[in-house]
């Protein structure tokens, strides 16, 4: 026995160093990391990398960035129109460093750079209408010109016709018209009007930077509040709306902030006043922030080292692991507190190692499960949570037992009090059936009426003010924010063109089958394509000139010449404007189109469309994450029914059949009602709720196994099982009163299933004979 004895202690003193050389190795981590680390806000970046389907990664994440640097300002002087109020902010704009390429009015030098360009590149522009009325020989073509010439609302000059007698330039601009929006240009700015005649001028810009930087978006939208603030000052009358991924992000981020701050300041406080009550003493205080501080570095090293970055909802939602690391600490320090006179300290850990291990197996396995859901924020989650409860059960095992050997030892607190609820757990009927049938009874009554909601955009309560910031620009621009469009893509620009082209009629007969109301599509031809065009216009050329000279119009004839238009030319051309956005080319060659779409009817035509053609993916980022939440929820649910079924046959064989299936009611019907609560709270189960569950069951199933710990006395494991619990809803808890909906989901199903699994385990309590059945 003393051998065994001194084994054990060798063993536990070789930890120890290794665990210090380990830590060693964190702090130096800890300063080559922290300091450049980086914290996103990002909400599209929390969100499924499938939702841009099949694309190449790294367009998926330009175009994702370029997304998110997006600025949209409609500006309006009141009911008298005034661009002086305009150009006011527009220099405001451009005098901030946090923005660049700040677009506002269009000056006569860009017009004509403008107007030169579409002339001398006309053969390379040529639109789909025009190309229809070139084919077969130009007559329609013709016929189309005449009809220009004699309309009284056309306003065709000799001065055009005589320079481009096809009129290809033309053509090209009443097309863009069509697909352009509501805007107008006037005095240089592009305009519109709302419902009380007010003229509202549109302005264009990026952040500069990293789109993900929130002191950037801090700063961003700090000075546009002042300058908004200035620009009321300024002109009474005036007023400024704002679009842009940057404002959703900044909300989401002080909610955040809000959260750690308040909610983890609470939970600090709540658990060493509850720790220092039980143990009246300052030393458990400071071996609980030990082991939980190394758990929280551990986590954050560990998760910048697989990431890069953290992401807000990770360290909100890493709350959690406070609770859950304490576990390790409180369940150790309770042996000592209550046996401390009679054992030793490496005997206590010897006693209660067992437990700690299957403790941190079980958990590490809950938190793991989440890693198998394609959203990046709970894999960071799943990492975290791991490699921060490894090492926290690390520093409890491998240095307190060196620790803790002037710890003061008593009676556990309220002994009377917890001695009678473990003997009525054993003799009453009443408590051992009535509890469990209860409990059983009320999560049949809340699972009846609990609804299941797959909708993502229900994870989020949105601020007021912004979504009709958001409703009003939609309205004035005519440019909605769905989020659905294609995505073309090729190994080369010209390839990315061609399937463009391919692209564009089928579009058009899904609008004609009534699938979507409206698209864009990029007014940039492929060489292949412009070659074909300057094919119809020379064979077309002759019969316009012949039919304008019937009509006694005579003209010089066109120059059919090849002017070719690159994306390199069109993109530095003004043309481009408003245009770039859709475009994005990476350094290998590989290019983009975004062809955005509006008024989607038919999401899954739409999605059959683009699987018929090559390098097309249809995007519809709302329904892939309803089906992708959907799909995960449904796969979730089986693992954790996988999981209770695999726990339970674990019970029955290490506790026999009759007390192992006794041992697994806790874990059952704490899953039954956490869903209970959410449901009779006026929640619907979603996949976040599911996350919920599997902690449940990782938690809940260590107050479990503190009880069935063969090696531990009851009275110990119900007091250590309370101060977990007690942790566990002081941390847990706090989530409920978070700003974030799918936060406080979480909470509330984390809360109530943990407190249902402490309520019920006692039923894993050994039979008084200490035998098995």
């Amino acid at each position: 026995m003393m051998k065994s004895s001194v084994s054990f202690s060798d063993w536990v003193r070789r930890a120890a160093l290794f665990w210090v050389a380990c830590c060693a190795v964190l702090l130096l981590a800890a300063v080559l990391l922290l300091p450049k680390a980086q914290i996103n806000s990002s909400v599209l970046s929390l969100l499924p990398k499938q939702a841009m389907g099949d694309i190449p990664t790294a367009l998926q994440q330009g175009f994702l960035e370029r997304l998110d640097r997006q600025m949209v300002w409609m500006v309006t002087s009141g009911h008298q129109p005034d661009p002086a109020v305009a150009d006011w902010w527009f220099r405001q704009l451009q005098a901030m460093p946090e923005l660049q390429q700040v677009n506002g009015p269009i000056d006569a030098d860009t017009q004509q750079q403008w107007g030169r360009f579409v002339y001398d590149h006309r053969n390379g522009l040529v639109d789909t209408a025009t190309r229809a009325r070139l084919a077969n020989g130009g007559s329609a073509q013709a016929d189309w010109v005449l009809a220009q010439l004699y309309s009284a609302f056309a306003g065709v000059s000799g001065n055009e016709l005589n320079h481009d007698p096809l009129m290809l330039v033309r053509g090209s601009q009443l097309a863009m018209q069509q697909n352009a929006s509501q805007l107008g240009l006037s005095q240089g700015w592009l305009v519109t009007k709302d419902s009380e005649g007010r003229t509202w001028y549109f302005l264009h810009g990026e952040l500069s930077g990293n789109s993900f930087d929130m002191s950037a978006h801090q700063a961003v939208v700090e000075k546009l509040d002042v300058l908004k603030a200035s620009l009321k000052t300024t002109f009474p009358d005036a007023d400024v709306l704002t679009r842009g991924t940057v404002l959703f992000s900044h909300y989401a981020s002080q909610q955040a902030r809000q959260d750690v701050s308040t909610l983890g300041t609470a939970t600090l406080v709540g658990v060493l006043l509850l720790i220092f009550a039980v143990f009246r003493s300052v030393r458990p205080l400071l071996l609980c922030a030990l082991s939980v501080g190394i758990g929280a570095l551990t986590g954050t090293i560990v998760t910048l080292m697989v990431f890069g970055e953290l992401y807000l909802m990770t360290l909100i939602m890493s709350i959690s692991i406070v609770g859950i690391s304490a576990d390790y600490t409180l369940y150790y320090l309770t042996e000592r507190l209550v046996h401390g006179a009679h054992v030793s300290a490496m005997e206590s850990l010897k006693k209660v190692l067992p437990a700690l291990l299957l403790a941190l197996f079980t958990t590490m396995i809950a938190y793991l499960i989440m890693a198998l859901a394609p959203f990046p924020g709970l894999q960071q989650l799943a990492v975290f949570a791991t490699s921060g409860l490894a090492a926290s059960c690390m520093t409890v095992v491998c240095w307190y037992p060196f620790f803790v050997k002037r710890l003061q030892v008593r009676p556990a607190p309220a002994m009377v009090l917890m001695g009678r609820w473990l003997a009525a757990w054993r003799r009453q009927p009443a408590v051992s059936i009535g509890i469990p049938v209860a409990v059983l009874l009320f999560s049949v009554v809340g699972l009846v009426r609990l609804d299941i909601n797959d909708d993502i955009s229900q994870l989020q309560a949105l601020p007021q003010e912004l979504l009709m910031q958001e409703r009003q620009v939609t309205t004035l621009t005519g440019q909605r924010a769905d989020q659905t469009w294609f995505v073309v893509y090729g190994d080369d620009p010209q390839t990315t063109l061609q399937r463009v082209e391919k692209l564009a009629p089928a579009l058009s007969d899904a609008q004609r089958h009534g699938w979507l109301e409206h698209y864009r599509v990029l007014p940039l031809l492929s060489l292949a394509q412009q070659q074909k065009d300057l094919q119809l216009i020379t064979a077309a050329a002759p019969a316009v000139l012949a039919r304008l000279g019937d009509a006694g119009v005579v003209v010089e004839p066109p120059m059919v010449t090849a002017t070719p238009v690159t994306p390199e030319d069109w993109l530095q051309s003004p043309v481009s404007e408003g245009w770039r956005l859709l475009w994005l080319t990476l350094p290998s060659g590989k290019s983009g189109v975004l062809v955005p779409v509006s008024g989607v009817k038919d999401s899954q035509a739409l999605a059959h469309l683009a699987q018929t053609l090559p390098g097309v993916s249809w995007i519809d980022r709302k329904s892939t994450f309803d089906a992708l939440f959907g799909f995960y929820r449904v796969m979730l649910g089986w693992l954790l029914a996988a999981s209770v079924g695999v726990i339970a046959l674990s019970f029955m064989l290490r506790l026999g059949w009759r007390r192992g299936l006794k041992s697994a009611i806790p874990s059952v019907l704490s899953l039954g009602s956490g869903l209970a609560v959410l449901a009779l709270s006026g929640h619907s189960l979603n996949l976040f709720s599911l996350m919920a569950l599997i902690l449940v069951l990782g938690i809940g199933i260590n107050y479990t196994l503190f009880f069935s710990n063969p090696r531990g006395t009851p009275m110990t494991s119900l007091l250590a099982v309370t101060l977990a619990m007690s942790v566990a809803l002081l941390t847990l808890g706090m989530l409920v009163f978070s700003q974030t909906q799918a936060i406080s989901n979480f909470g509330i199903v984390l809360c109530s299933g943990v407190f249902t699994a402490f309520l019920l385990s006692p039923l894993a309590l050994p039979d008084a004979k200490g035998k098995r059945k």
